[in-house]
């Protein structure tokens, strides 16, 4: 061995793990989980319907979703830091300049550039440069570390929504573009690294136990390349299964429209809301750590189960306590499709081209939960409740489940891993 061989900056990984909790907590909690509170005041403002003041989160959505075509491989082939810095920078000033805006019109243009902005970092990049940190203890990592977001929304919602009340929407947008800018541009300029590099000391955390134990190997270049994951069974399966399951993640945005439905105030069915994020972020994590220590199958089984027992209990109950309960599991079963196929997809196909197929897997994704919001609401005008949308919510859980354990039977890297190896 070289006597000039650089050292181990065995920190380096735990460094981009902080950067991507910053990721989820700041950027999914106060970019994406405060959104709609800005509803009513925006109507007022300018004198629109509701209709007119949601349009630009549609806008925001389907950026978001065309952007996923190329952003894993932009994020594999551009320095990730300069990307993400980038992305966030736009973020923030979409908020700092949306302080100023004088007509609805700008906010559809402003959301276009959002969704841009804030796919890369706050979808994609947390579970992409952990995957490639991190050997072992990815579940763990991936769990938190996506699942801080929960956490983020269930704080920053209630502080927006004073500011909004207290100081007025104009205010609040500044802020939230100052507080995105301070707190996420540190961790994405100096911590967000795409891959270690060996050369300056940087190895993924578990490098070492695999060398110890004689199976050291480039980890990033194992795996399936893209063109050859998109014809397998697993991709199929893994595909079809985050696209049916965008059904039930849709239905989120419904929820305190249900129980207002069936006598409680607003907010009462807020409250709900609120369990089930907290659960959608006890979810994460939880399942983050069962898939380091459990046959994925049984921990996909279990989150099936307690995520129709959640949506079951939201169908049957009317009571404000059952239904809190009820939210709260309906939000843990959430880590079923938040973390636990993006899991999946890395263990089928190997870190190679997990960006790019990430990507793709999550584009379709987000057209789903798009058309699949919108039907929610469709359902509900023809039928006057959402009780066809919570049951086919229901049946499409272990559809759903059934095709990422499939996908993860045949998975791929582990039949080519000695080929991938080789590569």
């Amino acid at each position: 061995m070289s006597t000039n061989a650089p050292k181990t900056k065995a920190w380096r990984p735990w460094f981009v793990f902080a950067g991507c909790c910053v990721l989820s907590f700041i950027g999914f909690g106060l970019i994406v989980n405060t959104q709609g509170l800005y509803f009513n005041a925006l109507s007022a403002e300018f004198g629109v319907g509701r209709s007119q003041v949601s349009l630009p989160l549609s806008i925001e959505q389907i950026t978001a979703a065309i952007t996923m075509l190329f952003a894993g491989a932009l994020l594999k082939k551009i320095d990730s830091r300069i990307v993400i810095s980038v992305c966030i920078a736009l973020a923030g000033g979409v908020f700092i300049l949306g302080s100023t805006f004088t007509a609805i019109w700008q906010f559809d243009v402003a959301f276009a550039v959002l969704g841009v902005a804030y796919v890369i970092p706050i979808a994609l990049t947390p579970p992409v440069l952990l995957s490639n940190w991190f050997n072992k203890k990815l579940g763990t990592v991936m769990g938190i570390g996506m699942g801080i977001s929960g956490i983020g929304g269930a704080i920053f919602n209630p502080v927006v929504s004073n500011l909004i009340t207290a100081q007025g929407w104009r205010t609040a947008y500044l802020i939230t573009g100052i507080a995105v800018l301070v707190c996420i541009l540190p961790f994405s300029i100096f911590a967000l690294k795409f891959a270690p590099d060996p050369t300056k000391g940087e190895l993924p955390y578990g490098y070492e136990e695999q060398a110890g134990n004689g199976t050291a190997t480039n980890t990033a270049a194992q795996g399936l390349d893209a063109k050859k994951a998109f014809m397998t069974r697993a991709f199929i399966f893994l595909s079809i299964a985050i696209i049916i399951q965008q059904f039930s993640n849709s239905l989120l945005q419904h929820i305190s429209a249900h129980e207002v439905q069936y006598g409680f105030t607003l907010s009462q069915g807020a409250l709900v809301m609120t369990g089930t994020l907290l659960g959608a972020a006890t979810g994460k994590m939880l399942i983050g750590i069962l898939l380091d220590h459990l046959k994925p199958a049984v921990v996909v089984s279990l989150f099936t189960c307690i995520g129709i027992l959640g949506w079951g209990g939201l169908l049957i109950s009317h009571m404000q306590a059952l239904s809190i309960v009820a939210g709260l599991f309906a939000g843990i079963g959430q880590g079923f499709v938040l973390v636990g196929i993006p899991w999946v997809i890395r263990n089928s196909f190997g870190p190679k081209d997990y960006s790019t197929i990430l990507s793709i897997i999550s584009m379709f994704g987000s057209f789903a939960n798009a058309a699949f919001t919108t039907l929610h609401g469709t359902l509900f005008d023809s039928t006057g409740s959402y009780v066809v949308s919570i049951s086919g919510g229901i049946v499409i859980y272990v559809i759903a489940a059934a095709l990422v354990i499939a996908a993860y039977t045949g998975r791929p890297f582990r039949e080519n891993k000695e080929l991938a190896e080789a590569q």
